[in-house]
């Protein structure tokens, strides 16, 4: 059983943060731009989670894996589909 310590002690999160990003005037902005989510020099490789979107929390890493999904599809000229279960 994770604790909130137990998040503290192994990711270094204040407190046992679940959320990456606290919400500010400064972050605010992020939400809407963005974070990049890839690194130069390396190849088909995208980073999603907690740690690149402001906010946090289940629905929010969700959102980042789609929408890298979306941007896959459309750095290789596939079409995005999704179904609702």
């Amino acid at each position: 059983m994770a604790t909130p310590l137990t998040y503290e002690r192994y990711t270094g999160n204040w407190q046992g943060s679940s959320c990456g990003w606290l919400l500010t005037k400064q972050t605010l902005p992020l939400s809407i731009k963005g974070l990049p989510k890839t690194l130069p020099k390396l190849r088909n490789f995208y980073v999603i989670g907690q740690w690149v979107e402001p906010g946090g929390s289940v629905p929010v890493v969700a959102m980042s894996g789609r929408n890298i999904i979306q941007q896959i599809c459309r750095e290789d000229k596939h079409p995005f589909r999704s179904i609702a279960p």
